[in-house]
């Protein structure tokens, strides 16, 4: 039995020597290091971090520009129809062969037809100025494929408003989940704390035993592996906070060394459910994404009868007027010149059949992704819903095996301090405890993250709250 216990002792040594070295570099890291250093300290609620994170996220100011790059493409395809006015001022000297030009009469080098008769002799060339100064104008009048092009632009720019509507979402969507996982990993810290407070509290309890006699070295050995391995799992707990506020800082756009204080609770608020079919309904209505694909058709239409407005005929006008003359003050007289030309495409090497190919495929891509995103659409709130409906179970249930192992322990704790066996009872409370502790907070945290799901799947993520429910 003695050699028993002395096996068991040792064994606990070996577990708890390696640990407790890294635990001492653990715990004197943060004075060590400017990575700790303690930033500025923010106040945060959620609504305050999502309406940060829509301001400064990358992915809508992103969609903004875009917004801005459509309403600049509407611009240029509206200015087909306006008036186009130009000016132009030219001055030349030039020197021109006469002969060139078809004249024969007379030559500067010999007698000529017209010398030999008798008549005046000219040069073959002649060297002279030119000025020319006029305001040109032209208008299309009809343009049915241009036309077109506006109207597909313009929706552009509804798509691009859509778009940013779509990426606001997304993007409350990922600061929720963000700041849940930021106060999930707080709660399991103070649970850890917690758990290394109870192992302290029982390897106290343990050596009391172990001085009146009651307990052996084994009891003490165990309680200190057992203090050693909470105390590891707290140092990880601490990691993966830092870790999780770091990423809530960058999704806000808040400096990465600020001290959060997160100021909403991370609590259990049973969430009612109405009919299914309410629920796809309101989410095909409010959900962005679903307008964006209907907008997709509609500008798909558009540029299908654009490419098939490249057979039909154009109309435009032009004019222009200005001083034409030898210099700007000589000989110069105003002068002018109107028009209108028709133009109608013949035959354009198979140009225009293709582009009311390509353009005709897109649409039809276009309408087969409308239809896929209403499927998706149901899906996410069929999904959500059910996923929220069993993880309100696993929260009641983890709320229950919580009161059970502090029951558990407590009564463990009990028969070790009266003597009554050793204390294999009470560090697997112990274990039973932290387990069911870190089983509530995950259960928890993913329920807050159903109901963060059910609410982008209804379209109303910015309308999301910790504390009310979000339903159709």
């Amino acid at each position: 039995m003695n050699r028993r216990l002395i096996q068991l002792g040792l064994l606990g040594t070996l577990v708890a020597a390696p640990i407790m070295p890294a635990l001492a570099t653990g715990a004197q890291a943060p004075g060590g290091g400017d990575d700790s250093a303690p930033g500025p300290t923010r106040s945060l609620s959620l609504e305050q971090a999502v309406n940060d994170a829509l301001a400064t996220n990358v992915n809508t100011l992103i969609a903004r520009a875009k917004e801005d790059e459509a309403a600049g493409q509407r611009v240029s395809a509206r200015s087909a129809f306006l008036p186009h006015v130009s000016g132009q001022v030219s001055e030349s000297r030039q020197k021109t062969n006469l002969a060139a030009q078809g004249f024969s009469f007379g030559s500067d080098v010999g007698p000529q037809a017209g010398a030999a008769a008798g008549g005046p002799s000219f040069p073959s060339t002649v060297t002279y100025n030119n000025f020319d100064a006029r305001a040109k104008l032209r208008q299309t009048l009809f343009d049915y494929s241009a036309w077109q092009d506006y109207q597909g632009a313009r929706l552009g720019e509804k798509v691009a408003a859509d778009k940013l509507a779509v990426a606001r979402e997304q993007v409350a969507t990922q600061t929720e989940l963000d700041y849940v996982q930021a106060l999930s990993t707080r709660r399991a810290v103070a649970a850890a704390q917690a758990n290394v407070k109870q192992a302290r509290t029982l390897l106290k309890l343990a050596r009391d035993q172990a001085h009146v006699g009651v307990a052996t070295g084994v009891d003490v050995t165990r309680a200190r592996a057992r203090l050693a391995r909470d105390q590891a799992d707290l140092a990880q707990r601490r990691t993966e906070r830092t870790r999780a506020e770091i990423q809530l800082a960058r999704t806000t756009g808040l400096p990465l060394d600020a001290h959060l204080k997160l100021t909403d609770p991370l609590v259990f608020r049973p969430m009612p459910l109405g009919p299914v079919n309410t629920a796809i309904n309101t989410a095909l209505a409010d959900r962005p994404e679903i307008t964006v694909a209907r907008m997709h058709i509609a500008r798909g239409q558009r540029h299908l009868a654009s490419a098939r407005g490249q057979r039909l005929p154009t109309l435009s006008v032009e004019a222009d007027y200005g001083a034409s003359g030898n210099t700007p003050s000589r000989n110069d007289q105003p002068t002018y010149a109107f028009g209108a030309s028709l133009s109608l495409p013949i035959f354009a090497g198979g140009r225009i059949s293709g582009q009311i190919d390509s353009a005709a495929s897109q649409l039809d891509q276009q309408r087969i992704r409308f239809h896929d995103t209403q499927r998706q659409i149901e899906q996410d709130v069929r999904t959500s819903r059910q996923t929220l409906k069993t993880l309100s179970q696993r929260v009641r249930a983890a709320r229950a095996n919580l009161t059970l192992a502090k029951q558990e322990l407590s009564r463990s704790r009990d028969r070790f301090s009266r003597g009554v066996g050793d204390n294999v009872e009470v560090v697997d409370a112990q274990s039973n405890l932290a387990d069911a502790r870190n089983s509530r907070i995950d259960a928890l945290a993913e329920y807050t993250r159903a109901r963060i799901n059910l609410a982008a799947a209804l379209g109303r993520a910015q309308q999301f709250s910790l504390t009310q429910p979000v339903t159709p």
